[in-house]
């Protein structure tokens, strides 16, 4: 090819470039409908619904499932390989499907780096590991099978093989939510010393296999030296200023509920919607006890604070409790560690119209991302011109204590809209009537409307309306943070709306 050809080809490139771009916005419009389909057709339905052992299942989920494995089912490749060699490729196939179980300590450290959220993560973390487990457990067989009673607990390679794999079942066993319910704590150091053990054995057995290329061990071993080193210099950077004290915790509890505020060493940058891991030694010096939170508050930029509101329930959280005081006088600050902040921010100031359900606890995750809407409102930084909190509880001791969760953010309105913000409060209790809970907030009788509330936010009934003239409506945004039933009915009302711009997000946190 000489020059002139290579000139002809740029040239005629670049024209074609420009030519294609012009057809941008059609190309767009084809690919957003596209992804409207896909979700409608697949995102949204249903195949099984939630159980306390399985579920929910989507059509996308069983692809995505289906398809991982099949790929692993055709690199085994057993209709033309030989039994041994379908083994050693089991065994193979497993320690590349392990690889992900053992980059790092911390699931919501990994899932930030990779940009997902904690409960895509997690479902990436349970399949792998289940199917390490079948792939090592067609290895044994075939390995039985082949040799039969020739096994041997006084052949190294055979007793660390068996420790290992015993290690990985009992892994899967403990992984049933019936058993690790009791306490999340004990269940994670459990699972994470019997994942230790597992790479321990594993190692051991391939010490004793001739031939095994251990250069990509060594690639995947500076790989996690690497991240854990990076998670660790994170962690003390955020727990310790120079010339300043660690973080402290006040803890406080009022009417079964606690609440911590910290005060950090060092200003952090928290997005609304994250959360944090804390471990505070004054109410165990376990390493056991550590547990995630929300963070309520939210200010533009860094801050030095990081509120809390916690529902007090086994383990670490009633430990919390225990140590609570009810007059903040007696408060005393204890030392606290804490990691992230973990999790996906939605980007909320896009919507026009953002309607926020969560019952009960779940209003935890979603008062700051009403700080953010309202301080964006009052900034003229956010295109929404509608907001409306609904929460769904069963008395009024909770609303007592949550009402202090955004009334910063409802006094912060201050331009002459009564349209923007409303919240609703509906308490399922007897006695209980319909009157005024402060600002822009209302208490009602029974459950919520659901179906109702979402129909008239989608016509657009409460917003307030600037020119004669039709206006075009901009998308809307539905947030949820409340119990599986309320998730599954919300998924159902949304899907049949999302041709008009309405979308479902589930929140990371989820009160149960």
């Amino acid at each position: 090819m000489d020059t002139v050809e290579i000139y002809a080809i740029c040239i005629g490139s670049i024209f074609a470039i420009f030519f294609v771009l012009t057809f941008r916005p059609y190309i767009w419009q084809f690919a957003e409908y596209v992804v409207l389909f896909l979700c409608k057709a697949l995102t949204y339905p249903r195949i099984l619904d939630r159980h306390s052992l399985l579920g929910p299942w989507m059509p996308a989920g069983l692809i995505v499932q289906t398809a991982y494995i099949s790929a692993n089912v055709c690199c085994l490749e057993f209709w033309k390989l030989t039994a041994t060699k379908v083994g050693l490729r089991a065994a193979n196939l497993a320690l590349v499907n392990m690889m992900p179980l053992f980059l790092g300590t911390h699931l919501s450290f990994l899932a930030d780096r990779f940009g997902v959220s904690l409960k895509t993560f997690r479902m990436v973390h349970r399949s792998t590991g289940v199917m390490s487990f079948a792939l090592v457990l067609c290895h044994v067989l075939v390995v039985a099978a082949r040799g039969a009673g020739t096994f041997s607990s006084s052949v190294p390679e055979s007793l660390y093989g068996l420790i290992g794999g015993s290690a990985l079942c009992l892994l899967l066993l403990l992984s049933i939510p019936i058993l690790r319910r009791p306490s999340y704590e004990l269940f994670l150091r459990i699972h994470q010393s019997l994942a230790l053990l597992v790479m321990y054995s594993t190692l051991r057995h391939l010490m004793l296999t001739s031939k095994f290329p251990w250069l990509f061990v060594y690639i995947f071993a500076g790989i996690c030296a690497a991240l854990f080193v990076f998670q660790l210099g994170t962690a003390v950077f955020r727990n310790k200023a120079w010339g300043h004290s660690f973080s402290q915790a006040y803890i406080t509890r009022v009417n079964d509920t606690v609440r911590i505020r910290i005060v950090a060493s060092r200003p952090v940058e928290v997005k609304a919607g994250q959360y944090i891991n804390i471990w505070i030694p004054y109410v165990s010096w376990y390493i056991l006890q550590s547990h995630p939170f929300v963070v309520t508050n939210w200010v533009e930029g860094k801050q030095g604070t990081l509120d809390l509101f916690i529902q007090p329930r086994r383990g670490f959280t009633r430990d919390l409790f225990r140590h609570g005081t009810t007059d903040e006088r007696d408060i005393i600050p204890r030392l606290v560690l804490f990691s992230g902040p973990h999790g996906i921010s939605i980007p909320v100031v896009k919507y026009e119209t953002v309607l926020m359900v969560a019952t009960a606890f779940g209003i935890a995750a979603l008062v700051s991302y009403l700080r953010k809407l309202t301080h964006s409102y009052q900034t003229c930084k956010t295109r929404t011109r509608r907001v409306h909190l609904v929460w769904q509880l069963q008395s009024l001791d909770i609303a007592l204590v949550g009402k202090s969760l955004w009334k910063d953010a409802v006094d912060e309105v201050t331009l002459d809209d009564s349209y923007f913000l409303s919240i609703s409060i509906y308490v399922d209790s007897p006695g209980v009537f319909k009157a005024p809970f402060g600002k822009r907030a209302t208490i009602y009788p029974g459950t919520a409307d659901i179906e109702r509330i979402l129909q008239d936010e989608v016509t657009g009934n409460y917003i307030q309306k600037l020119h004669v003239a039709p206006e075009e409506r901009g998308k809307i945004l539905v947030m949820v943070s409340g119990t599986g039933e309320l998730r599954g009915q919300l998924r159902a009302l949304v899907r049949p709306h999302l041709d008009h711009g309405v979308q479902l997000q589930e929140l990371e946190f989820q009160p149960e």
